[in-house]
């Protein structure tokens, strides 16, 4: 799960987005963790409908 404890904000409508999932993604990235790997969130606004994501 996330780290992060605040929901994220629209960035169109700035109301509160709603956490939809989270997928775990292979990378070489310097982000990554020790095997390559990082959470990504998904989010979704209730009032305007804009997706948006963050890392986790």
């Amino acid at each position: 799960m996330a780290d992060y404890d605040h929901k994220m904000i629209c960035p169109r409508c700035r109301e509160e987005m709603n956490h939809h999932a989270d997928k775990l993604v292979y990378s070489d990235a310097l982000q990554a963790g020790p095997n390559g790997e990082y959470i990504e969130e998904f989010h979704a606004c209730p009032h305007c409908g804009v997706g948006a994501s963050r890392q986790a």
